[in-house]
């Protein structure tokens, strides 16, 4: 028999991270770096916390899209069949727990992280906001931690508040409920159903406790059980949780096996696995320098240290009702910021916290515990503490642009505009811009453009009426979920201005094109351009000065082709028979120097006027097409297979046209929208409607009017953005309508 007596050992550290989970993860990947040393402990047997031990065997929030290492780690996964694809409008992304919980550590350890498994922290010493050391046990050794800098990742924050940080704890019926996962298999012949004593017995399916079964065609079934009235931060009442919810999993077996759930009865089915531990939404949570609220997420507000973003909806379940009782607050939500701050403890000089540990109130909490961002906020708190350690700053000192620069550079996007995809069937949102406050009588003729997280530039013209000499160009936009009041930005002379149109350089720079003069017989076409997001412009300029018909876009978007090619639409519009005719301006530089092009139109078969206001789409790289407004009817369609060198005549479709403005866009691979008023009768403008094509303009088989009855709605402007489109279009002249949403808020045709 040999007999050994536990020694304590000290260790330097440059990054110590407590707890495992993927918060904890991802922040020791978010920290090393050559010459930094990172240790990352954890108490169990496995990296991935809920997302393995805890049995929670799927991501929630977009997964799409969180970091260069979370993609690699995805990409390992899917190489071994052990993830399903990526789904936009399923709620989550299931995967394989051991697989997940082996590729993590492998990743980890190839990176260079030290994991030190069954280590329990202790305690924590801390002087004047800084973390000096952290006392570990293991099964032989105690271990004292000395980090320069430290991140809480264990999810209850039993880091931060062993060192005296302040922390918020709600009571056992008021934290969000526990969840319970555990695995049946069938057994391949029928099971005697046992209830064992001190285990509840229900009667009916309205009594039993949440419950959500998957059923695989393997045979597996897997079950997550909903537990309610304990305090994941505190150590009896998690213990008598773990007891608590293995006798009501017995009971719901049972139920499962006797009187089934859903219509099916599992009388082939025996226990086979329970998770690690217990399922915990919401434990302890430290008080940041900032803590963010359901406001803040419900807004979307802008923060300028922003280091992570939440992707998943409010998630509020009943604390104190085990049934479904309708769950809960469920409220949708599209992607916002999490800042720094909320990450650093108050008065913290070195110590950070990662995960669903980060300062916010419980309804925020709801939402940015789930993986996906976890992994993020983990990633940023390992960013923050690298670059203090090498600049020799404290965290309240973090150089923030530089953080920034570095998560994006690891494919970590803080910008909301290239959010969207995730739950985009439930995007959807119908406004106006402006009531009746507006400080004009009328208005007509929106463009907009998309700005970096997600806000919107519109614009307009704005007078006494169309044609009027005190017509301007306006401007609004829309930030933080509200629209700004309409400013006037472009009046260049006391004459008519009309149909302004934005465009987004691929530098970023926006342009602003328009129209002054007496009419579209004389206009000329003036341009403006903002390298700050429609904040401050530059002096309005002539597009090309003398040109004698008004070249540029005259109503609608330029659009930027594969080969960079950019294209202008162009159109004249002269009071003659025959006097409405299209022409292509196309710059090959960028927008240095123009050439147009006039597009032939099929006068046999589009009679009258002509054609005018195009508007562009590239399908395939260099064939491009467009739509037109006719005065004939319908609308009518050209084609380029030369990156709009040469196009065919302008010939008539079978789509409705009132002689009245249209726009069309890709916004998806081979899903095109075209926003228009399907009527044939002359000045009839509503409904007003989006009709999608998967076959590029062949056929229509979704189609949704966002504006009917009795009114005036046309004019439309159309931009992809990553949840589908975004509109604008003038309503009855006294507002301009905004409507964002996805392909999935179009219904097919009956």
């Amino acid at each position: 028999m040999n007999c050994s007596t536990g020694k304590s050992v000290s260790r330097e550290v440059d990054v110590l991270v407590v707890g495992g989970g993927i918060a904890g993860a991802f922040a020791a990947l978010g920290a090393r770096a050559k010459g930094v040393r990172v240790t990352l402990i954890e108490r169990h047997n496995v990296l991935g916390g809920q997302g393995t031990a805890g049995g929670v065997a799927g991501f929630c929030g977009d997964s799409s899209l969180v970091n260069g290492p979370f993609a690699e780690l995805v990409e390992r996964l899917q190489r071994r069949g052990s993830i399903k694809p990526y789904d936009p409008n399923k709620d989550r992304r299931g995967y394989e727990l051991d697989q997940w919980a082996f590729y993590l550590q492998e990743y980890l350890l190839e990176q260079g992280v030290k994991v030190q498994f069954h280590t329990q922290m202790v305690d924590a010493t801390c002087r004047n906001g800084t973390l000096h050391s952290v006392l570990a046990s293991t099964p032989s050794d105690s271990i004292t931690y000395r980090p320069r800098m430290a991140i809480d990742a264990t999810g209850e924050c039993v880091l931060a508040h062993a060192a005296g940080f302040e922390t918020f704890h709600e009571g056992p019926y008021v934290q969000l409920p526990m969840s319970l996962y555990f695995t049946l298999w069938d057994t391949g012949s029928k099971v005697e159903p046992y209830l064992p004593p001190k285990c509840p017995k229900w009667e009916s399916y309205d009594d039993i406790p949440m419950t959500t079964v998957d059923a695989f065609p393997s045979g597996k079934v897997e079950v997550k059980m909903k537990v309610v009235g304990f305090d994941a931060a505190d150590g009896d009442s998690l213990s008598a949780a773990e007891v608590a919810a293995r006798r009501q999993m017995m009971g719901l077996i049972y139920f499962l096996q006797t009187k089934g759930y859903r219509g099916r009865v599992y009388d082939r089915h025996a226990l086979a696995c329970v998770s690690r531990q217990i399922g915990i939404r919401e434990g302890r949570r430290v008080v940041g320098t900032y803590v963010i609220t359901e406001e803040d997420v419900k807004r979307r507000r802008l923060f300028e240290d922003a280091v992570a973003v939440g992707t998943y909806h409010l998630d509020y379940h009943w604390p104190e009702k085990p049934q479904r009782a309708g769950t809960g607050i469920t409220t949708h939500l599209e992607a916002y910021h999490i800042p720094l701050g909320c990450l650093i403890p108050k008065g913290s000089k070195n110590l950070l916290v990662a995960g669903r540990g980060i300062s916010g109130d419980q309804m925020a909490m709801s939402s940015y515990r789930v993986m996906t961002t976890c992994a993020q906020t983990g990633f940023a708190a390992g960013r923050v503490a690298y670059e203090c350690l090498r600049k020799g700053l404290n965290i309240r000192k973090a150089p923030i642009q530089t953080v920034q620069k570095g998560l994006i550079r690891a494919q970590q996007s803080l910008n909301l505009s290239d959010y969207g995809s995730y739950l985009r069937k439930k995007t959807c949102i119908h406004e106006h811009i402006f009531g009746d406050e507006r400080p004009f009588p009328q208005c007509h003729a929106s463009s907009l453009v998309q700005l970096s997280n997600d806000r919107y530039l519109a614009v307009w013209f704005g007078g006494t009426r169309e044609g009027h000499e005190d017509t301007a160009i306006w401007s609004s936009m829309r930030s933080e979920e509200a629209w700004s009041p309409p400013v006037m930005v472009a009046k260049v002379a006391p004459v008519p201005h009309y149909n302004p149109v934005l465009f987004r350089r691929p530098d970023g720079r926006i342009m602003l094109f328009f129209k002054a003069g007496q009419g579209a017989t004389n206009w000329a076409t003036w341009v403006m351009s903002s390298r700050d997001e429609g904040v401050t412009w530059t002096r309005p300029r002539e597009f090309i000065k003398g040109s004698p018909f008004g070249r540029g876009p005259v109503k609608n978007k330029p659009i930027v082709l594969s080969d960079g090619t950019w294209l202008a639409p162009g159109s004249t519009e002269r009071h003659e028979v025959h006097g409405w005719e299209v022409f292509i301006d196309r710059s090959e530089d960028e927008g240095c120097s123009w050439s147009a092009t006039k597009v032939d139109i099929n006068r046999k078969r589009i009679t009258g006027l002509g054609a005018i206001q195009p508007a562009l789409w590239e399908w395939e790289p260099g064939k491009v097409s467009m739509f037109v407004r006719t005065a004939c009817g319908v609308i009518g369609r050209s084609d380029s297979k030369d990156y709009g060198r040469t196009w065919t005549r302008i010939r008539p479709t079978k789509l409705l046209n009132p002689n009245s403005g249209i726009d069309a866009a890709m916004i998806d691979e081979g899903v095109l929208a075209l926003v228009y008023n399907p009527s044939s009768t002359n000045k009839i403008r509503t409904p007003l409607t989006i009709a999608l094509s998967f076959d590029n303009g062949r056929t229509w088989p979704r189609r949704r009017d966002i504006e009917s009855g009795e009114g005036s709605f046309a004019y439309p402007a159309i931009i992809p953005v990553a949840c589908g489109m975004a509109i604008t279009y003038t309503w009855n002249r006294l507002s301009i309508g905004f409507w964002k949403g996805s392909i999935e808020q179009i219904p097919e045709v009956l």
